[in-house]
Formats: structure tokens, C-alpha cells, sequence
């Protein structure tokens, strides 16, 4: 049993120091947030009201979806071949025509997929809460569930477990895992987020389903912020400092 325990050990600390290594990707082209904003969001809003074309919030609750690809492809020729729906819309919103979309059918479907699950509004609820928002209380809880005086709700083992780093206490944690001391200068919100969202072979496995939570993540960056660049006032900006840690790249 041990020795499988340290095997874990050892293959989460590599994993984490392979994810802390890998630049995040910004949202491809082909994406349906990325296909929304460029092929969308000029002509239609989300919850908004309607724009040149109708509001796409609920747009898969009022059609078919085959229509719906169908529409996507060529409105033109729906219209031509005399479609109720189809031309129904057109009359409404001032015979504007909508440009043919020429995609795979595996983005129409992620498309869809993405406005039936709340699109940019639930991109909006998923945002990532920006560290600048962050407090002396924020920054003392990440601390604590840094090495472990808290226990996160996910049942994941303390980050002092594998990772050691140096705050204003001194220098702590274990050594099989990368030094996090500089990491928040390194990756910012949005891709330490996304690291903290990962699977952990450390953590509990009737608790795997389990992401730490968006406060929890906050909390940890908010610490791991503390500690690449200084105190953080009680208003929550940083504080400055002489040793310029925001240029540590």
C-alpha cells in the first residue's frame, strides 16, 4: 500500500509540473464560443433582445434542431424553397438575409450544443474571478488550504503535499511537486483556474467527481499571488514592491 500511495504521489507532481509547463491555448476558431462571437454575435445577442436577427437564447427550444442546421447552411435557400418558418422570419426582421454558413457538421452540432446549454451566458457565470477582487481574509484561507489547516470540499490532499513555496512565514511544503512560489506571476487567473479544476490523484476517490470549488480556487490564488508579490492590503489591491515580482517571467 505504501509503496502505491507514492507512486501516486509522484504521478500527480509530475502531472502538475507538466500542466503548469504547457501554455493554455486561447479558444480555437472552430470552437462554438469562438463560432458565436465571429459568425453570431454581429447580427444576434444571447438574452439580450433581438438584435439585426432574433435573440438566440431558447432558439433550440422553438426549432427543430434539423431545421436548424438546415437554416444555419443556406436561409437563402429555405426561403427560396418556400419554408413557413423560414420565411416567416425573413418578413419579420426586415428581409435581412443571413449569409450562408459553410461548416462541418461537427461545429453546427457543437454550436448548437453550446446555445442549448446557456452560451455566453453561462460563459459569463463561468468567468474567472479576477484576483484584484482578493482580501486579507481571502489570501489567509488560501493559505490554510494550501497546507492543509483547511480541507477543500473536493477531498484533495493539501498542495503543501507536493509543492513547497516561500511566503512571508518562510519556506514549506514537499519537494515532489514544482516550487509554487513564482507560479501566480507565471500563469495569472485564468490558467492556474484551469489547473485547479484538473483531476488529483491525491484526492479522495469518494470525492473524484468533485472540482475545487470557484471560492476555493480564489482563495489559492489569491495566496499564491500573496506570496509571488507581497502582501495584499485589506482593500484587496497588492501592495507594491521594491523587488518588482511582476516582471519574474
Amino acid at each position: 500500500m505504501i509503496t502505491i500511495r507514492l507512486f501516486r504521489v509522484a504521478v500527480c507532481a509530475v502531472a502538475a509540473t507538466l500542466i503548469l509547463v504547457t501554455p493554455v491555448r486561447a479558444g480555437a476558431p472552430g470552437e462554438p464560443a469562438a463560432l458565436f462571437s465571429t459568425k453570431c454575435s454581429s447580427c444576434h445577442t444571447y438574452g439580450l433582445g433581438d438584435l439585426v436577427g432574433p435573440d438566440l437564447k431558447g432558439v433550440t427550444a422553438r426549432h427543430p434542431r434539423g431545421w436548424l442546421l438546415r437554416w444555419i447552411r443556406s436561409s437563402e435557400r429555405m426561403i427560396r424553397e418556400g419554408d413557413v418558418t423560414a420565411v416567416s422570419l425573413f418578413r419579420r426582421y426586415r428581409q435581412q438575409r443571413m449569409p450562408d454558413h459553410q461548416l462541418l457538421d461537427v461545429q453546427l452540432e457543437a454550436l448548437l450544443d453550446y446555445l442549448a446549454a446557456g452560451g455566453p451566458e453561462a460563459d459569463s457565470r463561468k468567468a474567472v474571478r479576477p484576483i484584484s477582487m482578493a482580501g486579507v481574509k481571502d489570501v489567509t484561507l488560501g493559505r490554510d488550504f494550501f497546507f492543509g489547516r483547511r480541507s477543500m470540499s473536493s477531498g484533495s490532499a493539501a498542495c503543501s503535499s507536493c509543492h513547497t513555496i516561500e511566503d512571508q512565514e518562510g519556506t514549506a511544503g514537499g519537494s515532489l511537486g514544482p516550487d509554487l512560489t513564482e507560479v501566480y506571476s507565471r500563469y495569472q487567473d485564468k490558467a492556474l483556474s484551469q489547473f485547479l479544476e484538473r483531476d488529483c490523484l491525491l484526492r479522495l476517490s469518494a470525492a473524484r467527481d468533485r472540482a475545487v470549488t470557484r471560492d476555493e480556487s480564489f482563495a489559492i490564488r489569491a495566496y499564491l499571488r500573496s506570496a509571488d508579490g507581497g502582501p495584499t492590503r485589506a482593500d484587496g489591491v497588492r501592495a507594491p514592491s521594491d523587488d518588482h515580482s511582476n516582471d519574474r517571467r
